[in-house]
């Protein structure tokens, strides 16, 4: 499997278990009634899967964005990641250098 994939698979998998956990503490600590209304429901199971599925998506969305982030080679971990930013604020060009391109 290529290296990318793999990466986002990683990750998005992660942000979709937090997702699901999140749901599950909601429904277990009855915030705002929410167990008592799937209770109500005509359907509850439904309503469980689409209210676990549209968090799962969210933190899988987060949680990949974060991970991307993150990386060294996008200037996580304090690096600016831009040299060429660096050089220009520094005095010097900002054009590209041979090895750049």
């Amino acid at each position: 499997m290529p290296p990318l994939i793999r990466f986002l698979l990683k990750w998005s998998l992660i942000g979709m278990a937090s997702g699901w956990l999140f749901v599950g503490l909601l429904v277990l600590a009855d915030l705002g009634g929410v167990r008592t209304l799937l209770g109500k429901a005509e359907s509850p199971f439904l309503w469980f899967f689409v209210f676990g599925f549209s968090f799962g998506i969210s933190f899988a969305q987060v949680t990949v964005l974060a991970a991307v982030l993150l990386r060294d080679d996008f200037g996580g971990r304090g690096h600016s990641g831009n040299d060429r930013l660096e050089r220009w604020k520094a005095g010097g060009s900002a054009r590209l250098d041979a090895e750049e391109d």
